[in-house]
C-alpha cells in the first residue's frame, strides 16, 4: 500500500530557500532585506552581521567584493543589466567566504555564453558533467562523478537542483529555459547543512532577477540556425513604495537540425515558452515577502538517436543509413514512428524574510506540478524495437525554514527545518512489437511514486583564534519512499494479455545522521585555506521502465558517502585576480547506478542497481582575471577524476548484467579530464560606443554512461566558440553575432546498447551560428 502522509505533513505546503550566489542585495536605494539568498552552511556569517561589520576580516572582504563591480561597470551601463553588479559583489563574497568549492555564473556571463538550459552549464563548470538521455527531458546532471543515470524521470539523482531556491524532486522541473536569470551556482560535496534536502554530491541552484525599486527592464531578439528565434523581455515596475513587481517571458521556435533519411521530416526543433512574475512586498524596513508565479511549457519535436549497427528487414535498413566514421551527423531514421514533446507546468512559491540585529529568519514554502506526454524514438530505429512514450504527472510541494544568528562575533549559528513532498503518477510504454513478434507488442509500466522527506540542521562557524574559524555541521534525515504498480503485458506476447510481468506494492524508511566538520584559516584577507571531512546521504529509488523481469524493478537502498576536501583560494588586487584549488576524496557505500542487464526472452535492458563500494579522488583548479591588463578578462578552469568502483558487480538480484564490472572499472559520467577557457576583450570605438570580441573552449574526456555496457562510451566532446558585441558605451542596446561550435564537431555525447544488442547514440549539437539584438530600458 501506499505511503500515507502524516497529518503535520499535509498542513504544509512548501519549499526549500532562496540560496544561490550568496548574499545577493536587491532593491537598491531602499530599505529591503535580502532576498537573494542565504550564505553557505560553513561560510559567511549573517547579513545582519555583514550589515553592522561586526566580524574582523569578512568586513573587509565585504568590501573588497563591492569593488568587484570594477567589471561590470566598465563594460556596462549602470541600468544595462543592473543586476550585473550585484553578482558580481556577491560572488566574490562567496568566493572569499565560503569553506568548499563554489563555481557562480553570473547572468551577464550566461547571456554572453549563449546559455540557454541548466544542462548548458556543464561545459564551463569544472567537475559538473551533463547530457540529455533520450529525447531531452530528462537530463543527467553529475557533479565529480556524482549523480544518478536514471533516463526515465521518477528519481532525483545525487545532486540538488533549485530554482529560485525551491528544489525539484524530479527531472522534469528543471528542463524549461534559463530566462531573465541573475544567477547559477554549484557547490561541491555533501550538502543539506544548512538549506533544503540532504544530497551526496552538491547543489546547482539557479537564481532569476528579484525586482527592486526602479522602472527598468529590456526586450531581446535573436534568430540562429535552423531558423530558430528566440524572444524575451523583462519589465520591472515598483506599484508603490512598498510593492515591487518583475514580470519576464522567454520564447524559443527553431525548425530542428535533424532530417528523416526516409521523410525528410526534422527531428530536435524547438517551441518553449517560459512566463515569470515576481512581486516583492515591503512589510517594513526589516520584513519582505516575495511572491514567486510561474509557467512553462515545451511542444518541440524531440531529437532521436542513431542507430549504428542496425540490421536490414525485408531489404529495409533498420539502422541509420550511413552510420559509421563517415556518417551523415544530422541523418535519423525515425520513419512514421510518432515523436514529439507534450509538456507544462508551473508553480507558486512564497518567500518571507526577516531581519533583525542579530541575524536573519527566512522561511520559503512552494507547490509546483508538471504533466509531461512525451514520445522517444529510443532505439533509432524506424520500426519498434524499444520506442517509449512518457506520460506522468508529477506534484511537488516543500517548506524551509531557518534562522540564521551571530553570537559574541565570534560564534555564527544556523538552524532550520526542512520538508517536502512530492508524487507522480506515471505510464511509461515501450513499443517492442518487432523485438517481441507480435502486433501491439508494448510493455507498460504503471505505477504510483509517493516520497516524503524531512529534516533538521545546525551549523556552526565558531572564531576560535583570529584567522582561525572552526565549522561544525550536522543534519537529522528522515525519508519514507513508497511504489506501487508495475509492467503490464499490454499484447500478451511474455504472458496472458494484461497481466502483470513485474510488480511492487512496498514502502521504505530511513533516518541518517549526517554532518561536517572542518577549519578554514584566513593567511592574509582574501586568500585562506581550509580543510573538511563530511558526510552526505541520499534516498533510495525505485526503477520505472518498462522491465520483464521482477529483479529490475526492485528497491534501490540509500546511498552514503565519506568526502575529504582540502582547498585553497585567493583574490588579490581588489578582486582582479581569483584563484582557487582544491583536492578531494569521495568513498562511497551503496552507490546508484545505472547498469544494463539481460532479461527473459534475450532482451538488454537498463536497470538501477548498488555498488557496494566505490570511491572518487580528483582535483580541480580554476582562475579568474578581471581587467589585469586593461580591457580583457580572462577565466578558465581544470578538472581531474579518478572514479572506480572498488567491487565488482556481476548482477542485479541474479539477473546477469551485459558486461560484468570489475573491480576497478571507472564509474560513469566522470571524465578523466575536463577544462574550458573563456577570453573576453573590450575595444573603444568612435562616437562614444564599445566593441568586445570574446573565445570560448571547452574540452570533456569521454565517459561512460552506464556500467554493464560496452557500448555506454562516449566520445570526446569539444567546442569552440566566438560572440562579437557592439554597442554605445551606455549599454542602452547591443547588437551580437556568434558561434558556437565552430568547429562543427559531431560527437557522441549520449549512448548505450538498444533492447536488440545494437548500439544507440546521441550526437553534439552541430555548429550554431546567430545574432542578437538586446534593448534595455
Amino acid at each position: 500500500m501506499m505511503t500515507r502522509l502524516p497529518k503535520g505533513f499535509r498542513r504544509l505546503t512548501s519549499t526549500a530557500l532562496s540560496l544561490s550566489a550568496g548574499i545577493v542585495l536587491v532593491g537598491s536605494g531602499l530599505n529591503a532585506p535580502c532576498m537573494g539568498g542565504v550564505a553557505h552552511a560553513a561560510t559567511a556569517p549573517s547579513v545582519a552581521a555583514q550589515k553592522n561589520a561586526t566580524h574582523r576580516a569578512v568586513s573587509s572582504r565585504v568590501g573588497q567584493a563591492s569593488r568587484s563591480g570594477i567589471r561590470s561597470r566598465r563594460h556596462a551601463a549602470p541600468h544595462s543589466d543592473p543586476e550585473a553588479i550585484q553578482v558580481t559583489g556577491s560572488r566574490a563574497q562567496r568566493f572569499l567566504t565560503t569553506a568548499a568549492t563554489v563555481n557562480v555564473l553570473s547572468g551577464r556571463e550566461l547571456q554572453e555564453l549563449h546559455i540557454t538550459s541548466p544542462k548548458d552549464i556543464a561545459a564551463y563548470t569544472p567537475g559538473l558533467t551533463a547530457v540529455n538521455a533520450t529525447s531531452g527531458s530528462t537530463p543527467v546532471f553529475s557533479i565529480r562523478g556524482i549523480g544518478l543515470d536514471d533516463y526515465t524521470g521518477n528519481n532525483m539523482g545525487g545532486i540538488g537542483i533549485y530554482q529560485d531556491g525551491v528544489f525539484a524532486p524530479y527531472p522534469v522541473f528543471y528542463t524549461g529555459q534559463m530566462f531573465d536569470t541573475q544567477s547559477v551556482a554549484v557547490e561541491k560535496g555533501p550538502q543539506g547543512f544548512d538549506y533544503g534536502r540532504s544530497s551526496t554530491g552538491g547543489n546547482i541552484a539557479v537564481e532569476t532577477v528579484k525586482p527592486d525599486g526602479k522602472f527598468g527592464g529590456y526586450v531581446d531578439w535573436g534568430y540562429s540556425s535552423y531558423g530558430t528565434n528566440t524572444a524575451s523581455a523583462a519589465v520591472n515596475v515598483p506599484i508603490t513604495d512598498r510593492i515591487q513587481n518583475r514580470t519576464a517571458f522567454s520564447y524559443i521556435n527553431g525548425d530542428g537540425w535533424q532530417r528523416d533519411i526516409h521523410t525528410n521530416k526534422r527531428y530536435g526543433s524547438q517551441d518553449q515558452l517560459g512566463l515569470r512574475n515576481l512581486t516583492r512586498f515591503l512589510i517594513d524596513d526589516r520584513s519582505s515577502l516575495l511572491l514567486n508565479i510561474h509557467y512553462t511549457r515545451d511542444k518541440g519535436i524531440s531529437m532521436s538517436p542513431q542507430d549504428t549497427d542496425g540490421d536490414a528487414v525485408n531489404g529495409f535498413p533498420t539502422g541509420t543509413v550511413g552510420v559509421g566514421p563517415n556518417a551523415a551527423y544530422n541523418a535519423v531514421n525515425v520513419g512514421t514512428n510518432r515523436v514529439g514533446r507534450n509538456e507544462n507546468g508551473g508553480g507558486v512559491s512564497i518567500n518571507y524574510t526577516h531581519d533583525f540585529n542579530w541575524g536573519q529568519f527566512v522561511s520559503t514554502t512552494a507547490f509546483d506540478a508538471f504533466r509531461r506526454s512525451d514520445y522517444d524514438n529510443y532505439d533509432g530505429e524506424s520500426i519498434n524495437v524499444g520506442d517509449y512514450h512518457w506520460n506522468d504527472t508529477s506534484l511537488a510541494q516543500s517548506h524551509d525554514m531557518h534562522l540564521r544568528m551571530d553570537l559574541a562575533k565570534r560564534f555564527h549559528l544556523t538552524v532550520g527545518v526542512y520538508e517536502s513532498w512530492d508524487k507522480i503518477n506515471g505510464a511509461y510504454t515501450s513499443y517492442r512489437s518487432f523485438l517481441l513478434g507480435v502486433p501491439n507488442g508494448n510493455l507498460t509500466d504503471r505505477f504510483v511514486q509517493q516520497n516524503v522527506s524531512s529534516g533538521l540542521y545546525i551549523n556552526t562557524v565558531t572564531n576560535v583564534l583570529r584567522n582561525l574559524d572552526f565549522i561544525a555541521s550536522g543534519r537529522f534525515s528522515w525519508d519514507d519512499r513508497g511504489f506501487n504498480g508495475g509492467t503490464i503485458d499490454d499484447a500478451g506476447a511474455l504472458t496472458t494479455k494484461g497481466a502483470y510481468l513485474s510488480r511492487l506494492d512496498t514502502t521504505h524508511s530511513y533516518a541518517r545522521l549526517t554532518g561536517r566538520v572542518g577549519l578554514r584559516y584566513t593567511i592574509v584577507p582574501g586568500t585562506q585555506v581550509y580543510a573538511t571531512i563530511s558526510n552526505g546521504y541520499k534516498a533510495g529509488a525505485y526503477f520505472a521502465a518498462p522491465v520483464s523481469a521482477p529483479q529490475a524493478l526492485d528497491y534501490v537502498r540509500p546511498e552514503n558517502m565519506i568526502a575529504y576536501e582540502i582547498g585553497a583560494k585567493t583574490s588579490l588586487m581588489h578582486n582582479h585576480v581569483q584563484i582557487e584549488g582544491a583536492l578531494f576524496d569521495y568513498e562511497y557505500h551503496n552507490r546508484q547506478t545505472l547498469f544494463v542487464a539481460e532479461m527473459p526472452m534475450n532482451i538488454t535492458s537498463l536497470s538501477l542497481g548498488p555498488i557496494p563500494r566505490a570511491r572518487t579522488r580528483g582535483g580541480e583548479l580554476s582562475s579568474t582575471l578581471y581587467d589585469l591588463i586593461p580591457n580583457l578578462d580572462l577565466r578558465g578552469s581544470f578538472a581531474y577524476l579518478d572514479a572506480q568502483a572498488t567491487n565488482a558487480v556481476n548482477d542485479i538480484g541474479g539477473l546477469p548484467l551485459l558486461s560484468s564490472v570489475t573491480a576497478h572499472s571507472v564509474l560513469p559520467f566522470a571524465p578523466r579530464f575536463s577544462w574550458n577557457a573563456v577570453a573576453r576583450y573590450g575595444i573603444d570605438l568612435p562616437r562614444a560606443y564599445r566593441m568586445t570580441l570574446q573565445t570560448s573552449y571547452t574540452w570533456k574526456d569521454n565517459m561512460l554512461v552506464a556500467l554493464g555496457d560496452p557500448n555506454g562510451v562516449t566520445d570526446k566532446i569539444s567546442s569552440f566558440g566566438m560572440r562579437m558585441e557592439v554597442g554605445p558605451k551606455t549599454g542602452k542596446w547591443t547588437a551580437a553575432v556568434y558561434v558556437d561550435n565552430m568547429l562543427n564537431k559531431h560527437g557522441n555525447t549520449y549512448s548505450f546498447t538498444g533492447s536488440d544488442n545494437s548500439r544507440v547514440q546521441f550526437l553534439q549539437t552541430p555548429r550554431w551560428i546567430g545574432c542578437d539584438l538586446r534593448y534595455n530600458f
